[in-house]
């Protein structure tokens, strides 16, 4: 009876002492930024969740740190303003030492607030990313978290190692490597440059995409699904290593090759164009028109 007298003291206490952690939580880091003509934003997260949306004509870029039940101290906060350049770094230091845990542990979440016309760098190493409402030069990176881009334009580069890409209702040009993840991407544009190595893709050339610059679409290993204009002009080449194709467009034959369990097959659409590659190592393609 007295041990478990004792543990229930312990237990009450250990509460008790646990209570304060929640109470004490840090009040937001927040920042602005007056700039003027078109900003540029470089930033990186480390293992934490980032947004940047736009913030119409406004002239700053506000950042905004919401620790939920982490605490500033556990971080490495650095920043700086040069002429209209703004650099942001948010990291957890490291070795910090043993955390008490009860329950689930919310990361810091790091919001952007910029106008609409932005220079972007922006990079997570574990922590999700979304951009949506801006347009420029937009350099994303994460390294395992998914990334969702809804309603940008402009040059969009994007790269990831572990998560899924959303991007929705783009237009511009795209470049988009990824690792492991589905992707699935619609938008307008005018080239397109889409590889990835283990996961589905799906690719919607939206109505009033035209292809000025030579095109691709390159996967590794998953399904891929290609939908495009009926009005689109392309010289379109589709290769597949081990799996079937479908296609129902309306093309003017260049040549076919069956071979070995993959399949080659040229044509051109609507009198052609720039070039349009699809090529898979090891799953089942379909190009369809929207």
């Amino acid at each position: 009876m007295a041990s478990l007298r004792a543990s229930a003291v312990a237990l009450a206490v250990l509460s008790f002492a646990a209570l304060p952690l929640t109470a004490r939580a840090d009040a937001d880091w927040q920042k602005t930024y007056p700039v003027s003509g078109k900003p540029s934003l470089t930033f990186s997260t480390g293992d934490t969740s980032a947004e940047v949306h736009s913030c119409g004509d406004c002239r700053e870029i506000r950042i905004r740190v919401e620790w939920n039940d982490r605490h500033a101290s556990d971080y490495n906060l650095s920043e700086f303003q040069s002429g209209t350049h703004v650099n942001f770094e948010l990291h957890e230091k490291p070795g910090f030492g043993f955390h008490m845990q009860f329950g689930n542990r919310h990361s810091p979440h790091v919001t952007f607030e910029t106008p609409a016309a932005l220079d972007l760098e922006a990079r997570t190493g574990d922590g999700s990313l979304k951009v949506y409402g801006v347009q420029g030069d937009l350099q994303l990176r994460t390294s395992d978290g998914s990334m969702d881009v809804p309603d940008v334009s402009g040059a969009l580069r994007i790269q990831a190692s572990d998560g899924s890409i959303h991007v929705h209702n783009a237009s511009g040009t795209l470049e988009s490597h990824s690792s492991d993840g589905s992707v699935h991407i619609d938008g307008r544009f005018t080239g397109v440059q889409v590889r990835t190595s283990d996961g589905s893709l799906d690719l919607n050339l939206n109505e009033g995409s035209q292809l000025t610059t030579a095109s691709s679409v390159e996967a590794s290993d998953g399904r891929v699904v290609v939908r495009v204009p009926k009005s689109l002009a392309a010289d379109l080449e589709i290769h597949t290593g081990d799996g079937h194709f479908d296609c129902d467009l309306p093309l003017v034959m260049n040549g076919y090759n069956s071979h070995g369990g993959g399949h080659d097959i040229r044509g051109r659409l609507n009198a052609g164009g720039v070039p349009f590659t699809i090529h898979t190592h090891d799953g089942n393609v379909t190009v369809t028109s929207l």
